[in-house]
This record gives structure tokens, C-alpha cells and sequence, in this order.
């Protein structure tokens, strides 16, 4: 069964973070407690972990893009599982060519992510990774 990776809340005042940049593309394969992207807060700069183990079957917002605490960000299809298919269900592109994650965003502004919570829960929150040294 895939694995939802959502938006973590790192502190009780956190709403929202910026995804800086995808360490993995689509169709990449993944290894549970591997950097999979990093969200920019208001301070600091964090690694999220992949959840667990399999393909990135979606990568759902570009980088750049500013997506609210609990939503879903990217699909993680766990082994046996069709990743194109997985993908195709949240809505990602599967073109030929390979995909990968979403291209930066555009001089269109900040996509923000849908209010609320994702549907079902999800799995449970990614850890993340401190980088020293980032202000």
C-alpha cells in the first residue's frame, strides 16, 4: 500500500513550510530514513525523511511552493506496487520521458496547498533532519 509523506509540523506555532527542493524524482527509488525534501520554516532549514521504503511515485507541489502542516506532499509506492499507476491516482504526471519532481515554480507566484487536513491520515509524520549551521 503507498505511503502518504505529508507537510510535518515542527512547533506549535508552525502553519505552513516552503519546499526548498526534492532530493529524489519521480520514479526514484527510496529507502526509508533518507533525505527525501527539504521545507524551509520561518528560521530553519529541515531534511524530511522518507517514511519508508519504495519508489517516489509523486512528487504533488513543485519546489518553491509553500503547502500547509498535514497536507500530502509526495507518494512513496511501497514494493510490488505499480508507481505509474500510484501516481496517476494522485494526479501526477507520468509522461514518457521520466517525469521527475514537479519543475520549480514560475514567476506565477506561491502555490499554496488546499485548507485542511489530507484525507485518511496518512502515515505517520516524517522525521526530520536539522543542518547545522543554516540561519
Amino acid at each position: 500500500m503507498s505511503v502518504e509523506v505529508t507537510m510535518p509540523k515542527f512547533g506549535l506555532t508552525m502553519q505552513e513550510g516552503t519546499i526548498q527542493r526534492y532530493f529524489k524524482a519521480q520514479g526514484d527509488s527510496v529507502q526509508a530514513g533518507e533525505p527525501l525534501y527539504e521545507v524551509e520554516t520561518e528560521k530553519v532549514l529541515y531534511e524530511v525523511e522518507a517514511p519508508a521504503s519504495g519508489t517516489l511515485a509523486a512528487a504533488l507541489f513543485p519546489e518553491g511552493a509553500t503547502v500547509e502542516c498535514g497536507v500530502v506532499v509526495a507518494i512513496i509506492a511501497e514494493s510490488g506496487e505499480d508507481a505509474a499507476a500510484v501516481g496517476a491516482h494522485y494526479g501526477a504526471s507520468t509522461a514518457a520521458g521520466g517525469g521527475g519532481a514537479p519543475p520549480p515554480a514560475g514567476g506565477a507566484g506561491r502555490r499554496r496547498s488546499p485548507r485542511g487536513r489530507a484525507p485518511g491520515g496518512g502515515a505517520p509524520p516524517p522525521r526530520a533532519v536539522m543542518r547545522p549551521g543554516v540561519t
